[in-house]
């Protein structure tokens, strides 16, 4: 008797005993909203692009699965042949499932970006910030991007032994201490709480953690881009959730002057008297934490950093490679300039 029936293939493509297939259904890319940054857009329409050609070959794959192996007499050879055409389509639909939701959320992130951007020019704008501040801000803000490359978990925490590992005299101290750059200030040590982005910027203004503290609680509670039980108790979500980026760059802009710049430009900051914050992973691998890059200098013909880590305590100096720098970097760093000039002016 001739049976239709692949008893492995049944489940994912075909209800062979009526000797018809189930279609697989998979969705094409959505569109690339248009209210987004520049920056965004230009990114997700590059990726949207290769995504349809992936769309496309994935699509084909099933129809020609389904084609070929509608109707098969169990134990020909073809059972053989469609098997395999089957594995190789659940793995195509797989990949372009994962694919397109990076991609979704891509635009997921892109959109809050936007709407972040806009929450705290309008802030900055209501605080009487003048034109050239809120230009200053919002051009920070939409530069503020990913950097460092895709490294594992297992990358990230080897390189934090490595640096770890050096201690702060011998060699590196020393060459150190004949780089460019404005060095240590040393304001405090972290505990058990979020405010690396705290101490950071403290340490890369030359100020006391308090009034950066005290700032920062201010910005958090006029802040409409946050939760309302965030803004009802700033200094709850400060210890507990921390600064996002565009938080860090409108603090900065505060108290001096704030630039975003990519890591091929740290060297070059630090060499004109700025320190540089950035945001890595730290070395359990996983989350965000906020440190300071105070110096660089050469060694072995490559660019090295003097790093001030508030996990570390507020005096201990840490030296990394920009090899390794870019192992655990996450975003783009956020330089800061005083300004003379300019009175501390955050939320009044």
């Amino acid at each position: 008797m001739r049976r239709v029936i692949i008893p492995l293939l049944a489940a994912l493509y075909c209800f062979l005993a009526a000797d018809a297939c189930a279609k697989i259904i998979i969705n094409p890319p959505p569109e690339v909203p248009s209210a987004l940054v520049p920056r965004a857009i230009k990114k997700l329409t590059a990726e949207r692009t290769a995504l349809m050609k992936l769309y496309e070959a994935t699509r084909g794959k099933i129809d020609s699965q389904e084609r070929n192996c509608r109707s098969v007499e169990e134990g020909s050879p073809k059972v053989k042949e469609c098997m395999a055409e089957a594995s190789a389509v659940r793995i195509a639909v797989k990949g372009y499932r994962a694919t397109l939701d990076r991609f979704k959320g891509g635009i997921t992130d892109a959109k809050y970006a936007y709407s972040l951007i806009g929450s705290m020019n309008d802030l900055a704008k209501r605080l009487g910030w003048s034109a050239k501040e809120r230009s200053r801000l919002d051009n920070a803000l939409n530069l503020l991007d990913v950097d460092g490359a895709a490294a594992t978990t297992d990358q990230i925490k080897d390189t934090w032994k490595e640096v770890l590992a050096r201690g702060e005299n011998g060699s590196f101290a020393r060459e150190a201490s004949q780089g460019e750059g404005v060095g240590f200030s040393g304001a405090g040590e972290q505990t058990k709480y979020q405010d690396c982005t705290i101490f950071a910027l403290a340490n890369a203004a030359g100020l006391p953690y308090g009034v950066v503290a005290t700032r920062a609680t201010e910005l958090i509670r006029q802040g409409e881009w946050r939760k309302a039980y965030e803004r009802a108790d700033p200094q709850n979500s400060i210890e507990r959730i921390g600064l996002n980026g565009g938080e860090v760059v409108m603090l900065a802009e505060a108290f001096g002057q704030a630039e975003v710049v990519p890591s091929s430009d740290f060297a070059k900051t630090l060499k004109e008297h700025r320190r540089v914050m950035v945001n890595v992973v730290p070395q359990g691998g996983k989350g965000g934490h906020e440190v300071v890059l105070t110096k660089v200098f050469q060694h072995g013909g490559e660019n090295w950093y003097e790093m001030m880590d508030s996990n570390q305590g507020p005096q201990r100096r840490l030296y990394l490679s920009h090899k390794e720098l870019d192992v655990i970097l996450q975003e783009n760093g956020v330089a800061y300039r005083p300004d003379p000039q300019k009175t501390p002016m955050l939320l009044r």
